[in-house]
């Protein structure tokens, strides 16, 4: 099984990965894989600094996030284009890590946490999408607490995603994690078993 878990800023993808991971599932972070390609040898460096200078460099370059974050935040084709060299080398990189489970466990689920699953596409390529979601209010909170940063700031920061009600239709299962992490861990524990009944039927059809 190899489905893809998501949802946005601040509304506790990473917290329902681990618990699934407790589990037994396998994750894989986009995130990360992000920090692995725009790495001084990884796939996207090149076209990345090619594209948008020294400037987004560190005194060691290496890219700064940071830095190439406030470039593309007010800059629609910024981000655009950074999406278009980054996104490539993540499925590249994501495919050969999800070859190498599959060749130690063939029964494996297999979870893939991106936060644009669905704004590109990306979800038609997973056996079923589960979307973590918050309540609006409780993730504002929580953006602002994490993240330490103005009301204001964070209201801009989530207008810039798909609003979390639009995303659920695109999902298979929702994990509620707008409640205590008790909460969260029983309604994830919920969806792995009825991923657990879905991966038995497909099996049965095969």
């Amino acid at each position: 099984m190899y489905l893809g878990l998501t949802g946005n800023i601040a509304g506790g993808k990473s917290t329902a990965a681990k618990m699934f991971e407790r589990l037994g599932c396998y994750t894989i972070d986009t995130d990360i894989l992000s920090r692995r390609v725009m790495a001084k040898e990884g796939l996207a460096y090149p076209s990345v600094v090619d594209f948008f200078g020294v400037d987004v460099l560190d005194e060691e370059g290496n890219i700064d996030r940071a830095v190439l974050r406030k470039v593309v935040f007010n800059d629609d084709s910024a981000r655009k284009r950074l999406e278009e060299i980054v996104h490539p080398a993540i499925l590249k990189t994501e495919s050969r890590l999800v070859g190498e489970i599959k060749g130690k466990d063939d029964k494996a689920i297999i979870l893939t946490q991106a936060a644009l699953c669905v704004e590109t596409g990306a979800y038609t390529r997973f056996d079923g999408l589960i979307v973590v979601y918050c309540e609006p209010e409780e993730q504002l909170k929580r953006l602002m607490l994490r993240d330490n940063i103005s009301k204001e700031d964070a209201e801009k920061i989530i207008r810039t995603q798909m609003p979390i009600d639009e995303k659920v239709k695109y999902a298979d299962f929702i994990v509620d994690n707008s409640g205590t992490p008790e909460e969260t861990e029983k309604d994830v524990k919920r969806v792995y078993d009825l991923i657990v009944l879905m991966k038995s039927a497909m099996r049965q059809k095969s």
